[in-house]
């Protein structure tokens, strides 16, 4: 009989966790319970009647006691405990047992020890590596304490601006050449751009002879908000894009904007007022933001520490915009 497996898969099957092998094996295998079932009991501490070095799942040769089943359970990182959990202790042990299978045919097939996979397993190792420094990074930011979040309220009221804004939406058709955007987000109209801009000029002029926007924006508005004559209620500065809020937030109450363009149309704005959100409302967002501006110190500085120099007659391609591997704290 072969020694009893300890815990020399741990490495592996930390891998593929990361690689979401597990994860894949359960959802497919054993979909999420539907509203009002009862999911299966999460995976607990071992059964009191089972001796810690009781063998408890035999795979092949190899054989695994209870607190090396455990480990395994206890070791995994925390964005897969609720895919466990989902299964249960007797489903996770199915499905690692799928997962032990395949490895050991690999390792019969001696896959592990080609080179391809050696290189696998050391990205892998060092994607693991960077995930777990990066949580020990973010976990040790230190304490935001109440004078903090104060100071940063403070010194960033405009950040926590709201305005009541009214507004009328003239739509336009796109240009021929512009089919594509026009599937995205069909006009309301056929007007040419030239007359939804005159149009958009009309109306600002007629509500700053005296008319209501709100009366205008019932009749006149091709936006969603129209029925309820252009309100759109209080909006903040992050939830729009910079060409609407640096006019919005410039407006002093009761102005009414020059049309602002978008790809299929002016809109015209009316402030009714202002506030400042008040900080029980923020505090969350400050703490948060905080915490980041913490971590992002502590990766600048681990950026600085080690260096990066590329050999441009090797890396000739200029950096496209896209988002390659990135990283996130895991709680």
């Amino acid at each position: 009989m072969k020694k009893l497996w300890p815990f020399r898969m741990g490495k592996l099957l930390s891998i593929a966790v990361l690689a979401g092998c597990v994860v894949n094996l359960a959802w497919t295998q054993n979909p999420p319970t539907a509203p009002g079932e009862s999911p299966a009991a999460a995976p607990t501490s071992a059964s009191e009647s089972v001796g810690p070095d009781e063998v408890v799942l035999t795979v092949g040769t190899e054989k695994i006691t209870a607190s090396a089943f455990e480990k395994i359970v206890g070791s995994l990182p925390p964005q897969y405990s609720g895919a466990v959990s989902s299964l249960g202790k007797k489903g996770f042990a199915d499905q690692f047992a799928n997962l032990l299978g395949l490895s050991l045919e690999g390792k019969k097939r001696k896959i592990d020890q080609r080179q391809d996979f050696q290189q696998m397993v050391d990205f892998q190792q060092l994607l693991l590596l960077a995930q777990i420094t990066l949580n020990e990074l973010s976990n040790g930011t230190g304490q935001v304490t109440p004078e903090d979040v104060q100071n940063y309220y403070t010194a960033h009221q405009g950040d926590f601006e709201e305005a009541k804004v009214r507004g009328i939406y003239v739509s336009f058709e796109p240009e021929a050449g512009k089919a594509d955007e026009a599937a995205m987000s069909p006009p309301k109209s056929t007007r040419s751009e030239q007359e939804a801009i005159a149009k958009a000029e009309a109306l600002r002029n007629r509500i700053q002879a005296g008319e209501d926007m709100a009366l205008l924006a019932k009749t006149e508005s091709d936006h969603a908000t129209a029925s309820q004559g252009g309100d759109f209620g209080y909006v903040r500065r992050e939830q729009l894009i910079p060409e609407m809020s640096n006019t919005i937030f410039s407006l002093s109450t009761d102005q009414v904007s020059a049309p602002v363009r978008d790809r299929f149309g002016y809109f015209i704005f009316e402030v009714e007022g202002k506030r400042v959100q008040p900080l029980e409302q923020v505090q969350q967002n400050i703490e948060n933001n905080l915490r980041q501006q913490k971590l992002n110190d502590l990766l600048a500085k681990i950026k600085n520490d080690y260096p990066v120099t590329l050999n441009p007659r090797y890396f000739s391609e200029s950096v496209p915009g896209v988002p390659g591997l990135q990283l996130q704290p895991v709680n």
